[in-house]
């Protein structure tokens, strides 16, 4: 079962789902005659068939139409989401009406709902335009050498870098952390969509970062997903240092260290032990690279340090963050465990749909600090 995952068979299955009931549900409301019925029912067929055929649509016509085809089936794919639940809540709210012996006219009502479902499509539409705000976040260490009281890392994650999420959003990333002049830039996982090819113009961009003591990476599970090395081979060759259970010293008393994903890559405890000796080192800073916002545990253990994860989204998608609440400890923010500091981003990108609907995307600058100044705020 480890190598199961939920953006596969299952979500797939929910999707279609989801645009039957749509159908039926406009099909219940609008009443629509034979001929009309038979064009929503094959409209919906076809548009129910563009998230599962996008990236065939794509490697098939290529260029500007095959783009346009991949944008469109996953924007349907998050529009269907978000249509179904507003859909859904109305109906509800129509049959309590209706036995309260409140019946609402059911055309204007449905067009109302429709409505409804347009505005928050439109706010969703524009947050996965918008560009990633700068987070600054305050970090407080216990036991913070001295010199490092300052120390800013830029935090990149989540990006999804690919067709959707092309070069271009990658350059502004790269302007905004330059003109941010961090210590160090910490690139934690879903760095590329697992199908898709990294944009030729990403190595140079990657080059072109400054930070005083350079880049180190992680790998997420979408990195993983495209081949074990593949991802690491192409960050080294573009200037990064990849950590994959590994440490590093950047500058004298802060030691940096990184993990593959650990759902798909776990470690054993003798792998988590000895990673933990290297990292936490008595009289230095210790900083953890892990996409996850979980099963680091093992290897901090409570130690003084901070570990800098994403992979949640904080959910992406209203309701999704309610439900990624259920399942994550720690699922978007700063947290304390014991006396290591976690930062779960929010991403600076999307998966699957450009959509962002009640979540933003982040640039994270985070400052160490001595654990006596406490705080956090947010440019």
């Amino acid at each position: 079962m480890r190598n199961f995952h939920f953006f596969g068979p299952v979500l797939t299955g929910l999707y279609l789902a989801v645009n039957f009931y749509i159908a039926g549900w406009l099909l219940r409301f609008f009443k629509p005659g034979r001929g009309a019925a038979f064009a929503l029912g094959a409209g919906f067929c076809v548009l129910a068939a563009s998230y599962p055929a996008a990236h065939t649509l794509e490697a098939a016509a290529g260029g500007a139409l095959g783009h346009a085809l991949l944008w469109f089936g996953f924007f349907w794919l998050g529009a269907s989401f978000i249509l179904f639940y507003t859909l859904l809540l109305a109906s509800l709210v129509f049959g309590r009406l209706k036995a309260r012996g409140v019946t609402p006219p059911a055309r204007p009502y449905a067009l109302a709902s429709l409505a409804v479902a347009a505005v928050l499509l439109g706010i969703a539409v524009k947050g996965g335009a918008d560009r990633p705000r700068v987070k600054l976040v305050e970090a407080d260490i216990a036991g913070l050498p001295e010199k490092l009281d300052g120390f800013k890392i830029a935090q990149i994650s989540d990006l999804h870098l690919g067709r959707l999420n092309g070069a271009e959003k990658l350059r502004r990333l790269a302007d905004e952390i330059n003109s941010l002049r961090p210590d160090l830039v910490a690139l934690t996982g879903d760095f590329s969509e697992r199908r898709e090819n990294v944009p030729e113009e990403a190595c140079g961009i990657l080059k072109g970062l400054r930070a005083r003591y350079g880049t180190a990476a992680a790998l997420g599970n979408h990195d993983l997903f495209a081949g074990k090395d593949k991802a690491a081979d192409f960050l080294s060759r573009c200037g990064i240092r990849v950590l994959r259970g590994t440490v590093f010293e950047p500058v004298t008393g802060l030691m940096v260290g990184g993990v593959d994903d650990l759902k798909r890559s776990p470690l054993s405890p003798g792998e988590a032990a000895s990673l933990a000796k290297a990292l936490v080192v008595p009289g230095k800073a210790a900083v953890l690279l892990s996409h996850q916002p979980q099963g680091w545990e093992p290897i901090m253990n409570g130690a003084p340090g901070l570990v800098l994860s994403g992979h949640t989204h904080a959910g992406q998608i209203f309701p999704f963050n309610l439900i990624e609440r259920l399942i994550y400890k720690y699922f978007y923010g700063l947290y304390r465990d014991r006396g290591t500091v976690l930062y779960v981003t929010s991403g600076a990108g999307t998966w699957g749909p450009p959509l962002r609907l009640f979540t933003d995307s982040e640039l994270p600058l985070i400052t160490l600090r001595p654990l006596k100044n406490k705080g956090m705020e947010e440019k």
